[in-house]
């Protein structure tokens, strides 16, 4: 086949295939097609599952005698296929649990697959539709979707017709012929319009479902059947410390596990933990129930947010305006009664600045409607809030006629709404007036603002802005009386400024907002960057330190009088509470929520005895391991507040006493984990079908939780219940659960809550650990991109994907001038700055905005590009020395590379993507280097130990130190510091700087030693390579286990398991100052080659007396310090503080004590090399402790050249090379007696020699 040409690449939609598909033209084919080693070791790991399965290595049972160990993992929801973001997540338990076992401990690591909820059921009816209602089986089994989709989008912008009957929107339509639909059937799809999104059925084709099984799916009992048991062998594959006989699905599928709940909900509503009735929840209108995390698509986390609706009546002059501008249905008629009158209604955070009030807001562009309320008030408003308030009551009764139905009287522009005059509450103004303000979001809030420009920047600017620009007022047609003489109003009081964020402001007088404008020069309300400091300060410090200045609550502070102002309104009739989302949130059936007063049970979370309780648990950090997060709990523990825990529909459990309701899916999954010691002597099979006992009664459960009393006629022998009752009190409570950080908010807290609920403190959880997400090589997973990686596809795929490699640059000193005409701003370079059109650059070094990403709008020269003048909500500000950085995908270096590894490898890598609640990165290379660095690593250890017996030396079995080595020592210690480390970092739950010690810095210990005896010519000593091997074997067996279990048994030969047989290695003990030996030896070599290089730049300089062409040297040592360098050490170390370990005074003032003591000393006075040798012992002090001040050699000097001579020799590259020892002129050669200094040697070079500073001389 021909090459593709760069262009065909770039256009190319596959970003994945098998090795099988790959071509040999194709870039990257020569690497990623190489899958021998891969496949060998995939072998070695199914050998090595097969085994644990045989041996049922990671069953657990209760075992007095061990110390239990009980760690747990979320269950995963079972929509799909695992990936590499679960993998990412259960590995931190999963690692945790192998080093636990090979602590000696009893470990507990069970899984479950959790069903609950609404995304199976939203999937499910998905599909249905699709193809039921959209598609039809045939579209969706041809893959020809989007013309089908383009005609469903057509039919969707098409105007109705007038004979439309508007209850007929639920009708079905055969548009699965592609000839179109209504709109509501369009709106219930959550599709975007412009781009036709994945349909459910190819999700499921993702998930590698065949096309004639997927209609199943639309049962959402098929997926219950279908992706549990594939979600066990993904892991299986994985190989996960798992016990599987206690695995589960939830749901009332399940008798036993929906009995466990059914029990836990009867205890928390008899405690008084549940309750009734009505509050503001998030709500599907889709869906007709509340939404909760679990059921989201978007805005996990997210709640009601509580506003003030402030209601401002359009005056009779302001109706009659409405009717000249056509808008119909609002009455101009005096004599209309008050609950017809026409309000628009603004929603507020700050109630209590309603005093300040000049004028109101609108967005020109915006489309309003005015909604009947249920008291026949006339609400002008936004969709949006429409549709928030028709969900919403007041006490009993409903907001608007029909709850959730929104009363539309007519549409209304924000154009036709500008100019109207507003009777506003609190104000002193009798009327003000509608103005346009176009920053006004519709989707957030009503569209309606309220202007309080003493304490409002953009509310200031905007005013001021219609007040001094006569062309402005008459583009939106508002006369200068509208705005004229409406000063701003001074309401509170701020003491001080803010020097710090706004340049020098140190008082903000009695108009925050007004002051800080006009200190910052802001221009007008387009002057973002300035506006929103501004703002950020203002709002900040005046409702925490403000003080009121006007109306009922003058002199007190803001925050005190927030809640009484809005009591006031209320009360008037002149405001009303208002709730919507927090942010957008998006229901997995694809449709806005909006916050619904409905009726519910729901967890009272918050209780204050109930709350301080755990948050007592929590702030105690002996009884709670967070991991560094532990405020994040804490505050979480603090807002968390009533929970709605009942569905009207979904899957899962029934509430017990009125199953009218099925319970939340994150309210069943809050104390599973006990259910998981007793699952295995209940069910036989994941779905519980398959049973070993009676379904248990809530005696059963109290007595196996509670130590309630032995129940009667309960169907279970006494024994069995016995046995259930020790399994719970053995593993509980749970020593470690491990979770993402996204659920710290929610089910984390949660499960808190409820464990304090149901058991004493001696039964609540003793750790959590929260991570980050996982990006794949730096980019965050997504099908479209083709780096989404399933788990199975990773651990067991054949698959490569098209790596583009990403080329950054940087600009430096770029000029930046806004141009607010125009939008825009210019970027001048000083050299060709390289860039296109449409490109995504970000701009940093610049003031107020650094890092945020931006598109190049136009380039102007090689040298100039303009941009838009807004960062982000920032206007850009003039700079000269700006940075520009760019990220260009480079085509031209796309390769294909491995997306299937082995399990080892995988787990390996995951290991290395990182462990904190930063998002991690998974590096494929890191998966594919493990592959070739283990397939090394065992073929060095079958050669050593099977192939080569000439590469090691039998050790003395009576007393191994006779015959050991400086190097063989060295080694030890160095093993001791791999080990120690490791183990730390494992405790900590560090498992990237785990491997960094357990595996990579092991191996370069190892080379180290093999190096020196390869280079000496000299054999390793066996018992401690074999100690190294088992060393390695044991500390990376947490998470590269299959290698570590193959060399267990089929290489070192060991009985067992090494996670049953092996033992975490012990330190050998071996002292810290063989250190200053390795160092020693480094230096010395480092130090004769710099000699022996000078030596040769003066060849042409006198000859040895020798005729020989032989490299010959000889190392004279010196035993005893001169006597200022002793004098010197013993001053230091009287500075050294015993108890401490360390020197009595900081390292600064010591420096300074020793020039003043040298001064004092005759025999230092004159020493130039004082001052330099203080420095180097102190810091050798500060690494080795007080033994680095000692006058007395640390070690054998003479002796340990001897033992590295032959390594020395060859390092230095020398034919002989013999020891003399200089203050007895006598020598010794490798074997031999000492002699004297060879003929040839100048004595006056040997004196030159101190102790631990050899000189070699050539001869």
């Amino acid at each position: 086949m021909p090459l593709l040409s760069l262009e065909e690449i770039q256009k190319t939609k596959v970003f994945v295939k098998t090795v099988d598909e790959l071509e040999e033209y194709e870039q990257g084919y020569d690497v990623a097609s190489k899958v021998d080693r891969r496949n060998a070791m995939r072998a070695m790991e199914d050998e090595m599952q097969q085994k644990w399965k045989d041996e049922k290595t990671f069953e657990s049972s209760p075992d007095p005698s061990k110390e239990s160990y009980f760690c747990n993992f979320p269950y995963p929801y079972m929509n799909g296929r695992l990936h590499l973001g679960h993998a990412f997540s259960l590995t931190k338990a999963d690692f945790s649990a192998g080093y636990q076992m090979l602590q000696g401990k009893n470990v507990l690591f069970p899984f479950a697959f959790h069903c609950t909820g609404m995304p199976i059921q939203a999937a499910a009816n998905k599909l249905k539709r699709e193809i039921e209602e959209l598609y039809g089986l045939e579209v969706l089994q041809s893959g020809e979707l989007d013309d089908a989709w383009a005609a469903l989008q057509a039919a969707k912008a098409a105007p109705k017709k007038e004979d439309d009957d508007e209850d007929d929107d639920d009708d079905e339509v055969p548009v699965n012929k592609a000839k179109g639909g209504k709109t509501k059937l369009l709106a219930k799809t959550g599709n975007v319009v412009g781009q036709r999104p994945k349909t459910q059925w190819e999700i499921l084709q993702l998930c590698n479902v065949p096309d004639d099984e997927i209609p199943l799916f639309q049962d959402p009992q098929y997926w219950l059947q279908y992706f549990p048991p594939y979600g066990q062998t993904d892991l299986e594959c994985f190989g996960v410390h798992v016990d599987w006989r206690r695995s589960f699905i939830t749901t009332d599928t399940n008798p036993y596990y929906d009995s466990f709940v059914r029990w836990q909900f009867r205890i928390l509503q008899q405690k008084g933990y549940i309750a009734f009735g009505k509050r503001p929840t998030v709500y599907s209108p889709l869906d007709q129930q509340a939404c909760m995390d679990h059921d989201r698509a978007s805005g996990e986390g997210k709640g009601p947010q509580e506003y003030t609706l402030i209601q401002m009546r359009v005056l009779e002059a302001g109706l009659e305006t409405l009717a000249q501008r056509g808008i119909e249905g609002l009455s101009s008629s005096s004599s209309s009664s008050s609950e017809e009158e026409v309000y628009l209604v603004a929603a507020t955070l700050r109630p209590e600045t309603m005093y300040g009030q000049t004028n109101c807001f609108v967005l020109p562009e915006g489309q309003y409607g005015a909604y009947r309320m249920a008291n026949g008030q006339i609400f002008v408003c936004s969709e949006h809030a429409a549709l928030n308030l028709a969900h919403q009551c007041d006490g009993d009764a409903n907001r608007t006629a029909v709850f959730g139905k929104v009363d539309l009287v007519t549409p209304i522009s924000g154009q036709d709404l500008l100019g109207l005059p507003l009777k506003a509450p609190k104000t002193p103004y009798d009327v003000i007036y509608t103005l346009p303000l176009l920053t006004i979001s519709m989707t957030k809030g009503t569209g309606v603002v309220t202007s309080v420009p003493s304490d409002a920047p953009d509310d200031y600017a905007a005013l001021r802005d219609m007040q001094t620009k006569p062309e402005l007022r008459e583009q939106y047609g508002i006369t200068e009386e509208m705005v004229a003489g409406y000063d701003p109003i001074p309401i509170l009081r701020i003491p001080g400024g803010d020097e710090e964020m706004l340049d020098g402001l140190s008082d903000f007088g009695d108009m925050a907002a007004v002051t800080a404008c006009q200190h910052l020069q802001v221009k007008d309300q387009h002057d973002a960057g300035k506006l929103k400091r501004i703002k950020k300060s203002v709002y900040n410090k005046g409702f925490y330190a403000g003080v009121m200045t006007v109306g009922s609550q003058a002199g007190k502070k803001v925050e005190d009088a927030k809640e009484l102002v809005k009591t006031e309104l209320m009360e008037a009739g002149e405001a009303l509470r208002y709730w919507e989302p927090e942010e957008e949130i998006k229901s997995r059936s694809g449709d806005i929520c909006v916050i619904a007063f409905i009726d519910q049970w729901f967890l009272t979370y918050g209780q204050e005895d109930w709350k301080q309780s755990i948050m007592a648990h929590v702030a105690n950090e002996e009884s709670f391991e967070a991991f560094g997060v532990r405020n994040e709990y804490l505050n979480t523990l603090e807002w968390l507040g009533n929970w709605a825990c009942s569905r009207s529909f979904g899957l899962g459990t029934k509430v017990p006493w009125d199953p009218q309701f099925v319970v939340e899916s994150l309210s069943d999954s809050t104390i599973y984990m006990a259910y998981y010691t007793v699952a295995h002597l209940l069910q036989d099979c994941i779905n519980g079908n398959t049973q070993n006992a009676p379904i248990p009664t809530d005696d059963v459960w109290n007595y196996v939780f509670l130590e309630g009393p032995l129940p009667e006629n309960s169907g279970f022998s006494d024994e069995l219940l016995l046995q259930m009752r020790t399994e719970f009190q053995y593993w509980y409570p749970f020593n470690l659960r491990v979770s993402g950080k996204d659920l710290i908010r929610n089910h984390l807290t949660m499960s808190l809550y409820n464990h304090a609920a149901i058991w004493g403190p001696d039964k609540w959880p003793k750790a959590f650990y929260t991570n980050g997400h996982v990006m794949v090589d730096n980019a965050k997973m997504s099908k479209s991109a083709g780096n989404f990686i399933s788990l199975y596809d990773a651990v067991r795929g054949n698959n490569v994907h098209l790596f583009v490699p990403v080329d950054k640059t940087k600009i430096n000193k770029v000029g930046l001038v806004s141009s607010e005409e125009e939008e825009i701003a210019t970027a001048t370079t000083k050299k060709p700055h390289g860039l296109s059109e449409g490109q995504v650059i970000s701009i940093a070094k610049s003031k107020h905005h650094n890092g945020n990403d931006i598109t190049v709008l136009s380039i102007l020269s090689d040298t100039q590009f303009t941009i838009p003048s807004t960062i982000g909500d920032q206007q850009v500000e003039n700079s000269t020395a700006a940075v520009v950085e760019s990220s260009v995908k480079n085509w031209k270096a796309h390769e294909w590379r491995s997306q299937s590894w082995t399990t080892d490898s995988v787990r390996y890598a995951l290991a290395c993507a990182g462990d904190s609640m930063n998002d991690a990165n998974f590096e494929s290379d890191n998966a594919n280097t493990a592959i070739l660095t283990l397939d090394n690593e065992l073929e060095w250890i079958k050669s050593v130990l099977e192939d080569d017996t000439t590469l090691l030396r039998e050790g003395n079995n009576n007393n191994n130190n006779n015959n050991r080595t400086i190097q063989d020592e060295l080694f030890l210690l160095r093993m001791d510091d791999c080990i120690a480390q490791s183990s730390a970092f494992y405790e900590d739950m560090k498992f990237s700087m785990a491997m960094k010690f357990a595996f990579n810095d092991l191996r370069n210990h190892r080379k180290l030693y093999r190096d020196y005896h390869e280079k000496c010519g000299e054999p390793m000593q066996k018992e401690i390579v074999i100690q190294y091997i088992e060393t390695l074997v044991v500390l990376i067996a947490p998470v590269m286990k299959h290698w570590s279990e193959y060399v267990w048994c089929h290489v070192l030969k060991k009985e067992g398991s090494v996670f049953t047989h092996g033992k975490w290695p012990s330190l050998s003990g071996m002292p810290k100052e063989l250190l200053l030996q390795d160092k020693y030896l480094q230096d010395l070599v480092v130090n004769f080659r710099k000699t022996l290089a000078k030596k040769k730049k003066g060849k042409a300089a006198a000859t040895t007396t020798s005729s020989s062409s032989k490299k010959r040297g000889v190392i004279c040592v010196q035993s005893e310090y001169p006597a200022w360098k002793k004098a010197t050490l013993e001053w230091l170390q009287s500075q050294w503080n015993d108890e401490t370990n360390a020197f009595a005074v900081d390292l600064k003032t010591l420096k300074q004590a020793a020039k003043e003591h040298q001064q004092s000393s005759e025999l230092l006075q004159t020493e130039k090399a004082y001052m330099g040798v203080v420095s180097f012992v102190m810091g050798q002090a500060t690494q080795l402790g007080k033994i680095a001040l000692s006058t007395e050699l640390p070690f054998d000097e003479t002796n340990l050249l001897t033992q590295s001579l032959a390594f020395l020799k060859a390092s230095l590259e020398l034919d002989e090379l013999s020891i003399c020892s200089s203050s007895s002129s006598s020598s010794s050669s490798s074997g031999e007696q000492q002699q004297q200094l060879p003929e040839g040697v100048d004595a006056a070079d040997a004196a030159k020699a101190e102790p631990m500073k050899p000189v070699l001389c050539m001869y």
